[in-house]
């Protein structure tokens, strides 16, 4: 009679598998009880020759010789989609199976290739080590990098970025000494001493045939009369140099309290004690697309129009948001920084990080930017939910009425949205407890959306898994605990910035101050 079985297997009737190298710690634990491993170096005669299937967790070279000790052998599995590692050759002619990953890695490779793609174009990693070496408080901000949605190409914006680059750090260099209060008040008094020099000002529009401004007392202004015929735009700080040829054609470009339009190219606080000191402004052109550095108030009881930068940045901050949530998710600068280091030789791979396809992504305010977020995002096969300040009927997502219930909701928050007094550090730690020790926050908007020393507690204490920081609440001043975490992608303020953006938003500009002088509708206008 035959033995009676018994209730369980013995070690040796499970299947025998050869290790081409050792189990990855996730495939031994999941594999744990199924099979007989043995490493195919360890393996003794009898073992070899009984094998019938070498498993390759990595990219181990299986060899002809390899291949030929194993007469028992009829399948090669390997853990990676390429098999470049495996004589594919020598299988043929033993008549041997041989088997990938599939399409396993297809989604999370992609998503990460895209990444890559945003990091190399918009320098996202090299931006970064800059950041943390402290040089955006001390030498400005770093290079523009170029776009990553069609636009001009690289080649032609060559000249530019360079003579960008020095306005910037001049413009920083200026910021870093001075501040907003000394540069206004340098700016004041040149308005002061223009008032004590030719009396009171009133704009007079149209006078002669090219509508020159005149002094209060009738005289026509001093100077060359093809200058004296340009309109007068005031400046608030030095013009990008891309802006130079452009408007200097057309305008007079000076600070002069006869000023009919305001231009502000950086964030000056343009306040309601400088209005006051222009008492013929009628328009201030911001070069941004947020407008919260500007008294709306003011400009409303005075009847002045506001425009901005219109959707000139959208694509570059999109692209740019998207870049932060991948490399947000997947590690992208610390796994830079670690190879950078020599770490990958010294102790092995870099930890796994979470994927990207798929994960919930919740956005805050959903106007332009945010809008071309989700489009993007939606790629992925993220599903897309937003909160704003109403319901949007032709938005295919799916809206919250807080950004709290979003943030319960998402893996990743995205804040896309401007700052008023009624967002102003919208995301604090309530709203950070609700995304989760998994969850991303990525901002692009105003560092005072977020209560700044309740996310670097969030994220020194584990309440939410990561960051993605563009801008910060005291800019350029980061804390300095960010600067230590790994876990958080940090960048100076740039998602909106490439040489295509800015010869985007110069056409924005000029379009707005042509349109204003010559009495048509302005381009992008800022409801009051």
């Amino acid at each position: 009679m035959p033995p009676p079985a018994t209730s369980c297997a013995s070690a040796d009737d499970k299947p025998l598998v050869l290790l081409a190298q050792p189990l990855f710690p996730d495939f031994a634990a999941a594999l744990e009880g199924r099979y007989r491993f043995t490493l195919a170096a360890d393996a003794d005669e009898a073992t070899a020759a009984e094998a019938r299937v070498l498993l390759v967790p990595g990219l181990k070279e299986v060899t002809a010789e390899l291949i030929g000790r194993l007469p028992a052998l009829e399948l090669v599995v390997t853990t990676s989609v390429g098999v470049d590692h495996v004589d594919l050759e020598a299988c043929r002619r033993r008549g041997l199976a041989v088997t990938n990953a599939g399409g396993a890695f297809s989604a999370d490779s992609a998503d990460y290739a895209v990444g890559l793609v945003i990091a190399v174009l918009r320098r996202i990693s090299a931006a970064e080590a800059y950041l943390r070496r402290g040089r955006w408080a001390t030498d400005g901000k770093y290079p523009l990098a170029t776009k990553m949605t069609r636009g001009a190409k690289p080649a032609e914006n060559g000249a530019r970025v360079s003579s960008t680059e020095r306005w910037r750090q001049d413009i920083d260099e200026r910021k870093h000494k001075l501040g907003n209060g000394p540069l206004w008040a340098n700016l004041c008094g040149v308005v002061g001493k223009e008032r004590e020099a030719n009396g009171p000002l009133s704009p007079t529009r149209g006078t002669g045939e090219c509508g020159a401004v005149a002094r209060g007392d009738g005289a026509a202004a001093s100077g060359d009369q093809d200058v004296a015929c340009k309109p007068l735009v005031l400046l608030a700080d030095p013009l990008i140099p891309e802006f130079q040829p452009d408007l200097s054609a057309h305008y007079r470009l000076l600070p002069a309290a006869s000023a009919r339009a305001l231009l502000t190219i950086e964030l000056p606080l343009v306040t309601v004690d400088l209005i006051d000191a222009l008492p013929a402004l009628e328009l201030v052109v911001a070069s941004s697309v947020s407008v919260d550095h500007i008294d709306l108030a003011a400009c409303r009881r005075r009847g002045i129009r506001v425009t901005n930068a219109g959707d000139a940045y959208a694509a570059d901050a999109a692209d740019y948001s998207v870049g932060l949530v991948v490399a947000a998710l997947r590690r992208v600068t610390a796994a830079d920084a670690y190879v950078r280091r020599g770490g990958w030789v010294a102790h092995g791979e870099y930890p796994l990080a979470t994927k990207v396809s798929g994960k919930r992504v919740g956005i805050v305010g959903l106007g332009r930017i945010g809008s071309l977020v989700a489009r993007r995002l939606a790629a992925f096969g993220c599903p897309v939910a937003y909160h704003s300040r109403s319901p949007k009927p032709s938005s295919p997502y799916r809206f919250f009425p807080t950004v709290r219930a979003l943030a319960a909701d998402s893996d990743v928050l995205v804040l896309s949205c401007a700052l008023t007094e009624e967002t102003r550090r919208v995301v604090d730690w309530e709203v950070m407890e609700a995304l989760g020790k998994c969850g991303v926050l990525v901002n692009v908007g105003r560092g005072g959306l977020v209560d700044e020393p309740e996310l670097v507690r969030c994220l020194r204490e584990g309440v939410i898994g990561g960051a993605g920081l563009d801008v910060f609440e005291n800019e350029p001043d980061v804390p300095a605990e960010l600067l230590a975490m790994d876990n958080v992608v940090l960048s100076n303020h740039r998602a909106v910035l490439t040489p295509e953006s800015i010869r985007g938003v110069l056409d924005i500009v000029a379009g707005n101050l042509e349109a204003f002088f010559a009495g048509r509708p302005l381009l992008s206008p800022v409801t009051l």
